[in-house]
């Protein structure tokens, strides 16, 4: 992966670091370090020191909760622009979940001390990340609803008609295995339920690509209307 990077400019797209002045900006840009990470490799286990944040530059990330078994519970999926292990940096206890790359991707990690000066040198800087980790925690008891309240077929509707749009086309952002994880669903039931959906003329599926084709009609029945 070569990658020649605006940090500066990558940073400044994140709500966390939205409204700190140019000056500020390539501070943290310049206390920031690029970390490399092949697909499949692991950026820190469950158990790890937390000792900054990351930020996905290239690529994509998941966190996922281990089981002896081997098996795994995805919690989130992060693409480029988006920050994560913010929460847990500021417990001073180690990580709860897993990291690991589902794509070669470049990482911007940045020291938790970092943090700490940039919050010191401007205080507003601590409420905007209390304001990001309201929005996690926020999407977090979505999940939780989502994984206990709705059925299958209705976890699979509302992540369809939550995810980004261009016209009437969502891409997935990451394979079907990774999705139907973060359902509580297993593949094969994915690839069933998209199937039915696809047969009730409410959706077209062409890889990671699905085309809605009424979104009317698919949210009438994530309601049962």
């Amino acid at each position: 992966m070569a990658h020649k990077l605006d940090i500066d400019a990558l940073l400044a797209r994140l709500p966390l670091f939205r409204n700190l002045d140019a000056a500020q900006l390539a501070l943290m840009a310049r206390a920031s370090q690029q970390v490399r990470v092949a697909k499949h490799q692991f950026v820190f286990h469950r158990g790890d020191p937390a000792n900054g944040l990351y930020v996905v530059a290239v690529g994509g990330i998941k966190l996922a909760i281990p089981s002896p078994s081997g098996q795994e519970k995805v919690i989130e999926f992060f693409a480029p622009g988006q920050a994560f292990g913010e929460a847990v940096m500021f417990l001073d206890k180690p990580y709860m979940v897993q990291a690991q790359a589902l794509e070669d991707t470049l990482l911007i990690w940045i020291d938790k001390q970092d943090i700490y000066a940039a919050i010191d040198h401007d205080p507003s800087f601590a409420k905007r990340m209390l304001a990001g980790l309201s929005l996690r925690l926020h999407a977090l008891v979505q999940d939780i609803e989502t994984i206990n309240l709705q059925n299958a077929s209705q976890r699979v509707i509302s992540f369809l008609l939550k995810q980004p749009r261009e016209g009437d086309q969502v891409h997935f952002p990451f394979n079907k295995n990774v999705i139907a994880s973060k359902l509580g669903l297993t593949p094969e039931t994915l690839s069933r339920l998209l199937h039915q959906l696809s047969a009730k003329n409410l959706i077209r599926v062409d890889g990671r690509d699905v085309q809605i084709l009424d979104p009317e009609a698919l949210e009438a029945q994530l309601y049962g209307s």
